[in-house]
Parts: structure tokens; sequence; C-alpha cells
């Protein structure tokens, strides 16, 4: 039986990195022009990338990030006449559990969206280096890697009976593939709680791993999958785009739960902000009417709120 791992901190560093090879590169979105996103709005690319690592050496922990380091030169580096010229290492939230799928010990993986700026009729202006590197990676190819990174946005360690949510928007759905198999399937603490994964998109046809969500579904009953598609989907309140905010007011019993029965509740998404839409929901159904940042402080404090956000 594999246990919880102690988190391991920046083993691998930019002047040392882990060479990886990579398994897999499946892309999980529509191809342009043939999903529902409209071409003025871009191309919505997200990408699921298994590499092949050893765990020996490479010990990861689910909810870790691990950091990318893409080949070339940085122009703006290059410009400056900067005596490092190589790109930033760019970190990106691992999705596996921490013993890999099938508990092998063989592979890490991402889900990563290329972060490509468009303008008003929806061609690129500019193209994210990292992201479009680790999106255009092909099967055998080497990668460099830092890390792991990261030791707060971790699963209990021990045993939990209290219910858990996790709140994503995008690719914040990574950590939560992982956290959710390990949970559920690999079982590494005894965990008797309901686990809530509230996902929002902006189109049906961009929620990822959409089945094997809903497979764990099917197996476990105390796991439950909601959507919130924005373009979509009109949420009950004022008739306006269904978001994520707007579920967890809908599921309002059951968040109040979680919170006042010492569960948990999880935030990974963008942009960078989005969480506090959330918290404030949380706060407003907890009848709180103090500072929102001291609310959450309070809840982060007691080992019941965890934010990851880009």
């Amino acid at each position: 039986m594999k246990e919880i791992r102690e988190p391991k901190i920046n083993l691998f560093k930019k002047s040392n990195p882990y060479r990886a090879k990579v398994l897999k590169n499946i892309q999980l979105t529509p191809d342009p022009g043939k999903g529902k996103r409209p071409k003025k709005e871009g191309f919505a690319s997200i990408h699921r990338i298994i590499l092949e690592i050893d765990h020996g050496q490479f010990p990861y922990v689910v909810g870790q990030s691990a950091g990318v380091i893409p080949p070339g030169e940085d122009p703006e580096k290059v410009a400056k006449g900067s005596e490092n010229t190589g790109h930033s290492i760019r970190l990106y939230s691992i999705s596996s559990p921490s013993h890999s799928i099938g508990m092998k010990e063989d592979s890490v993986e991402f889900i990563i969206k290329r972060d490509n700026v468009y303008d008003e009729a929806g061609e690129i202006r500019f193209s994210g280096v990292a992201s479009n590197y680790m999106c255009s990676l092909k099967e055998g190819e080497e990668i460099l890697l830092t890390g792991p990174s990261g030791k707060n946005f971790l699963l209990p360690a021990s045993d939990f009976s209290a219910d858990i949510a996790f709140c994503a928007t995008g690719t914040g759905i990574a950590p939560f593939f992982g956290m959710s198999i390990e949970l559920l399937e690999h079982k590494l603490i005894n965990f008797t709680g309901n686990l809530y994964l509230i996902y929002g998109a902006p189109y049906s046809d961009e929620i990822v791993l959409q089945n094997e969500f809903e497979e764990l579904q099917k197996k476990h009953s105390n796991f439950h999958f909601i959507t919130a598609i924005s373009r979509e989907e009109k949420n009950s309140f004022d008739g306006g785009r269904m978001y994520i905010g707007h579920r967890i007011r809908e599921l309002s019993g059951i968040m109040k739960q979680i919170i006042s029965g010492n569960g948990r509740v999880y935030i990974c998404g963008g942009p960078k902000g989005m969480e506090r839409g959330v918290i404030q929901e949380i706060q407003k159904l907890m009848d709180d009417a103090g500072d929102p940042k001291e609310f959450e402080e309070h809840l982060k404090s007691r080992g019941q709120l965890f934010v990851e956000t880009y």
C-alpha cells in the first residue's frame, strides 16, 4: 500500500533540470471552427500532456506544480543585453495523482491551454511561449522540468470524514483531476465525506475530461460533478450567464455544511482574482458581514480554504 508523500521542494532547478520524455499529447478541445466557440473569441486549445518520469527522482505530490523551461532565447532579454537570455521558468499545476494514474509511478501529467492573445477578429496577436511549446510537443521529445514546487495546495494528509468542494475554471481543473482520483480510487487516506467538483467553462465542448469525471461519478456515490457553462446556460437568480458562483449559491446548504463541518474548499483557475467572487459567495452564505479579506484569512488559518490562481 503506497502512502501519502511528504512534499519535496525544488529538487530540480534551472541549473540542474530534470529530463523527461513525452509519452502523449492529446488535444481535449475541438479544432478551430469545429466547436461552439465563435472565431472572434479565438481558439481554446487545451491539451493533456503526459510525460515519462522516474518518481524516485521526481517525487511530486498532487497539488504541486512543475516548472517548464522552453528552449531558445527570450527576445526581450536579448534586446536588453542580459547575461542569461534563456526563457524564464513557467509553472504548471500537476494534474496526475501522486503515484501517477494506476499508481504505476511512471509519469506526470499536465492540462495546459495555449496562452494566445487574439484581436477583435479572432486572429492571433501574441502566442504564449511556454504554453505553445508544451501544447506542440511530439511523442518521444525531451523536455526540461524544474521542481516540484509548492506545499500549500495539498489534500489532507490523514483520514478525512468531512466534505470537500473543488471549485475550478478552465485549466484550473488540472489539480482536481488527480486529487479526485487520489481520494476516490487510490485511497491513500480513508476519505468518507462527499466530494463536490464545481467546474466552470464558457462552452460545453470545453469541459475537459468530462467522460472521466462522469465515470467517477457513476462509480462513487459520494462524488458529485457539477458544471457551469457560462455562454450556454442562464442562472436562476438574475437570468444572466451561469458562473460557478451561481452554482455555489444553488448549493448553499451543502456549502454551509462544508464550512461549519470543518470541511475544505479548494479554488483553482484564472484569471487571478476569480477566487474573490467564490469566497464572497461563501461569506454571504455564512451570514458573515465582516471584512472579506479577514473572512478569507480566517478560513485559510483553519485549514479550510486553499487557493491557486494565475
